[in-house]
């Protein structure tokens, strides 16, 4: 299924979630899926992405309702006064729960419902594979599978719209 003509307009504004023990060294979350908790250390990260959102306009904010992300959005709407609403299409992929195909109905669910709004930018906290897929719909108008695995750590927002996709690494900054 291709899509290119709905992300015309939108421009997204996509973030990973804090910096958790898994991320950190590469390891599985297990039975920690949904209740992973970020890192201390993470939290400067998410702050300063706070700091750069807060002055961008934007329509709608989404975050995934797993722990992480929760945590996650709530330093951001510390700083930046967004509010975001909980998705569950936005959720990390769950192996023991779901397939790879599930997981990318539901992110392709999510992009259309964006792109039938009026919407002209939208901020999104979510997990890797949610991640890497909007960004092949933005820019591909498809998701291909054997690309999923390729997302950004946390700590990194990447700005997406049908013009570019560019990303900046607040671990650096």
């Amino acid at each position: 299924m291709y899509f290119f003509c709905y992300a015309f307009w939108v421009t997204y504004y996509i973030f990973r979630h804090g910096a958790t023990f898994q991320s950190k060294f590469n390891v599985p979350y297990g039975k920690e899926i949904e209740t992973a908790e970020i890192l201390p250390e993470g939290i400067p990260v998410i702050e300063k992405l706070a700091d750069y959102l807060k002055d961008i306009p934007v329509d709608a904010n989404f975050t995934s309702p797993f722990k992480r992300c929760l945590q996650t959005v709530e330093i951001v709407t510390k700083i930046s006064g967004k509010k975001y609403i909980s998705d569950d299409r936005l959720h990390d992929w769950l192996p023991e729960k779901e397939t790879i195909q599930n997981v990318i109905e539901r992110i392709e669910n999510f992009f259309k419902e964006i792109n039938a709004n009026p919407y002209n930018s939208v901020s999104i906290c979510t997990h890797g594979y949610p991640i890497s897929g909007l960004i092949q719909l933005i820019s591909h108008g498809r998701i291909d599978e054997m690309e999923l695995e390729n997302f950004p750590k946390p700590g990194v927002l990447t700005i997406a719209s049908s013009e570019e996709i560019k990303s900046l690494d607040f671990n650096k900054t």
